[in-house]
């Protein structure tokens, strides 16, 4: 009875081990792939807003 659950607990630990080892490796994956895609979505909806002011106001003039 000892025994198995020694062996219960250290199965335990090594799975609790690997489950934040895998969080941790998941969240550096987010960061470095979300500060990118942040800072390209940033500039790229700059100037898609710019473009999006431009057709609006053109399309507003009252003579073509």
């Amino acid at each position: 009875m000892e025994r198995e659950s020694l062996r219960s607990r250290n199965a335990r630990r090594a799975r609790t081990r690997t489950r934040g080892a895998v969080m941790v490796e998941y969240a550096l994956l987010l960061v470095a792939v979300g500060i990118p895609a942040i800072a390209g979505l940033s500039a790229g909806g700059l100037a898609t807003y710019n473009t999006y002011v431009r057709a609006r106001n053109s399309m507003l003039l009252p003579i073509p």
